[in-house]
């Protein structure tokens, strides 16, 4: 891991955050320690910014809170020190000398905030949990700037390997990913989360590598063992999908795009809100694109009936909001496929 991400190291890897407390005087350390102690997070103090750079060398911190007024290298210069090992680890200066020449070049020398002393408790807390979610909504937002055009390349490389086994499923998942993020940009979700949706429409089936011919294939019903195994494949999928960091949230569209509103989905039986939204709405496409296409089982319906058969299921299938949207957009002429494909 580079040194410009170790700061997000323990919070991408589920285990608490620590920061490290810098001050010169040992009961602000104790109760700062305390403080963060309650607030389920872990932390390390040091006397001297020399003792806090040599920590910051050897172990792990997702912030640091560090005084201004200290014997030797004052806490500005140490927090230059830190910016020149870290770029993007979170540094509040907390300090009873906070005139504006101290927050200007305290923000100069790379400080994400300022604390006056004496602080309260929540006043405290509040800062530090509100740069931490800061820091990792850069950090998220950096993954996806960089990791993004990767991300859509695996995902369109699998969904071609589905394609490979079954060339209706191929077009259906990069219909999906468009329609997907068409809804997603429609009721306001932001640029990232528009990407994981667009992605997890992509990969909803990727699981369905695994899933055998006889089944994945098969013209009649399914059995109660063969739709068994059918329904494992959001499952596998997940499982395929998050063994890297930055896809956990794509992970959990995969994973959870057979639930329903009402509770009586699989795999988990989870309902209404507590359905990812990036999952509901992929729910709701890919029935739509089930329904508007040839099925093995069964020939495609027309339009106006896919959208009676949404608008029927709305408030039991699937979300009531996002079928709304939706319907309401293909009827005022959203194309219901991408440019790039063109429907057989």
């Amino acid at each position: 891991m580079t040194e410009g991400s170790r700061g997000m190291r323990h919070r991408s890897g589920g285990a608490a955050p620590r920061v490290l407390c810098v001050d010169d005087e040992p009961v602000t350390l104790l109760l700062m320690g305390r403080l963060l102690e309650r607030a389920g997070l872990g932390s390390v103090a040091a006397s001297t910014p020399d003792e806090a750079i040599r920590l910051f060398e050897t172990e792990s911190f997702d912030m640091v809170v560090t005084d201004i007024r200290m014997p030797g290298m004052d806490g500005l210069a140490f927090v230059h020190n830190i910016r020149e090992r870290d770029a993007n680890v979170p540094v509040i200066v907390a300090t009873g000398h906070a005139t504006l020449e101290n927050a200007i070049r305290a923000l100069h020398e790379g400080a994400s905030g300022m604390l006056m002393k004496p602080f309260t408790a929540e006043e405290f807390v509040s800062e530090i949990q509100h740069a931490l979610e800061r820091a990792q909504i850069r950090h998220e937002a950096m993954q996806y700037r960089f990791v993004t055009p990767i991300l859509d390349g695996v995902a369109l490389a699998l969904t071609a390997a589905i394609e490979a086994r079954h060339l209706e499923t191929g077009r259906h998942c990069r219909q999906l990913g468009y329609l997907g993020e068409q809804i997603s940009e429609r009721i306001g979700l932001p640029e990232q989360e528009r990407t994981t949706v667009r992605i997890g429409g992509y990969l909803h089936d990727v699981g369905k590598i695994a899933i055998a011919d006889r089944i994945l294939l098969k013209p009649g019903p399914l059995t109660d063992d063969e739709m068994a195994e059918m329904r494992r494949h959001s499952e596998i999928g997940a499982s395929i999908v998050e063994t890297h960091e930055g896809m956990a949230q794509i992970a959990q569209i995969v994973r959870h795009h057979h639930e329903r509103w009402d509770g009586a989905g699989y795999p988990f039986g989870i309902a209404r809100t507590s359905i990812p939204i990036g999952a509901r709405i992929i729910s709701v496409v890919d029935a739509f694109s089930a329904m508007t296409n040839d099925r093995v089982y069964r020939p495609a319906l027309d339009f106006d009936h896919a959208l009676r058969e949404l608008r029927e299921h709305a408030g039991r299938q699937f979300d009531p909001a996002i079928v709304e949207v939706f319907t309401a957009e293909l009827e005022a002429g959203l194309p219901i496929h991408p440019p790039a494909v063109v429907p057989a």
